[in-house]
């Protein structure tokens, strides 16, 4: 379960575990999804808060482990300045947080977290190329991943905090940062951070092709997208169903 890194040991992707993998994940997040319908505010509140400290907790064993196999050197193995790595800390900002910090927590987890979620679920690019499925690296990637669709629907379903003008702001704020961050650290240690340098693992042939011929397009076409996708994206999924559900109430 915490063996090295083996690409010969590796499930990979496309294969018979990822699907497995995959299959199980979407059917307890629709189950939970399901037991979760009619949850209250302090309930969920609650659920925020055990969540955010159950995976704070897997995300340091993870570093932990990272550090133990040698992988220090190397930043973007074990520091979490990825895009989904955000929703660690939204899980802590709307769980322990109020105001504005509250809101900039919540605006993510209603709109960063259940399209990119389910995406991983379908390419888990940074697990199941490099470890087996039983791997603590590949489970965790797994819950974690299932978890942010779980929340992403429950607080979009709840809409806390309303899609306007403001609450984008919020989102490209809250995005802004890490992409700012990996910008300045990627020269300095030969990083990947927030997958803006390289895009490692991505079974897309016409993504390396962009890479290769020209990578500064990669890089900021890459960096729009994280600021852009999942926020307008969720907004036109939320308004199709709300539309829908309008519609068969009429």
């Amino acid at each position: 379960m915490f063996d090295f890194p083996n690409k010969a040991n590796a499930s990979g992707l496309f294969s018979a575990p990822h699907y497995i993998s995959s299959a199980i994940c979407v059917l307890l997040i629709a189950l939970f999804v399901f037991l979760s319908r009619k949850i209250s505010d302090r309930a969920l509140l609650l659920v925020t808060r055990v969540l955010a400290i159950a995976i704070g907790t897997l995300e340091v064993i993870k570093i932990i482990f990272k550090l133990a196999i040698g992988e220090g050197v190397i930043i973007d193995h074990w520091v979490p300045l990825f895009y989904c790595s955000l929703f660690i800390y939204a899980l802590f900002m709307c769980g322990f947080g109020k105001g504005v910090i509250y809101k900039i927590g919540c605006v993510f987890l209603m709109t960063g977290c259940a399209i990119p979620g389910l995406l991983f679920l379908i390419f888990p690019v940074t697990s199941l190329p490099d470890y087996p499925y039983y791997h603590f690296i590949s489970l965790h990637s797994m819950l974690f991943h299932s978890s942010m669709v779980y929340l992403g629907i429950i607080y979009l379903k709840k809409s806390y905090v309303a899609f306007s003008k403001r609450s984008y702001l919020y989102y490209v704020i809250f995005v802004s940062v890490p992409i700012l961050l990996s910008l300045i650290l990627n020269p300095i240690f030969d990083s990947n951070l927030m997958l803006i340098d390289n895009p490692v693992n991505l079974p897309i042939e016409l993504i390396y092709q962009i890479y290769q011929a020209v990578p500064f397009v990669y890089t900021l076409g890459a960096c729009l997208l994280y600021l852009t996708a999942p926020y307008f994206i969720t907004l036109g999924a939320f308004a199709l169903y709300t539309a829908i559900k309008r519609r068969k109430a009429g």
